[in-house]
């Protein structure tokens, strides 16, 4: 703990994650071995700034394949090259994706479109399961998209459910004022068919 060690001397195993589909796409943490070493690891909490891996925790090979088998963490069958400035994903398909941070979140931003897109649709069409199911997506896939918070607030509303509704309002607050957001709630109300 508390070493710091240069990006480009590391490779990834795998990830400090065990998702399910309804998690997905997610951006997750690398674990860390070192190029130079493979039976020294690191695992979060850790900080990468600068390419640089700060403040990991070294864990032995023997204890990654205890947190994979107790469904702590993911290991790839083959590892890879670690890059600063870069981002991991696994996609809805749960497919990873490696990529730079522009890159990834250029991606990330057209699925969260993608999934608002038929958010809204579904809403239109009266599926509110399914509007829920891919207002989820866009909230996986972006965190700082405020209309599938929207979506989910308005679902609530129409389901009477008014602390889901205000939980929404409060996870959007930080990023539109709260009379903005109850007018976007608003016209996803008025979207869905007034017999469902």
């Amino acid at each position: 703990m508390g070493r710091i060690i240069r990006i480009d001397k590391l490779l990834i195993v795998g990830y400090a994650e065990v998702l399910k589909e309804t998690m997905l796409p997610s951006v997750v943490p690398p674990v860390f071995c070192l190029n130079a070493d493979i039976s020294r690891a690191f695992v979060p909490f850790y900080s990468l700034k600068n390419g640089f891996l700060r403040n990991a925790t070294e864990v032995s090979r023997s204890e990654l394949e205890r947190m994979r088998d107790s469904h702590e963490i993911t290991l790839f069958n083959d590892a890879f090259p670690a890059h600063a400035d870069f981002e991991l994903w696994v996609g809805q398909d749960f497919q990873c994706h490696y990529e730079r941070l522009d890159v990834a979140e250029q991606n990330l931003g057209r699925i969260a479109d993608e999934a608002i897109r038929n958010a809204e649709d579904a809403l239109q069409r009266g599926d509110l399961l399914q509007a829920d199911r891919f207002s989820g997506v866009a909230i996986s896939a972006d965190d700082r998209k405020v209309e599938p918070l929207a979506i989910k607030a308005a679902i609530h509303r129409i389901q009477g459910n008014k602390v889901g509704e205000q939980l929404m309002a409060e996870l959007a607050a930080p990023r539109l004022e709260e009379t903005a957001f109850n007018l976007l709630v608003n016209r996803y109300v008025e979207m869905i068919p007034r017999d469902k």
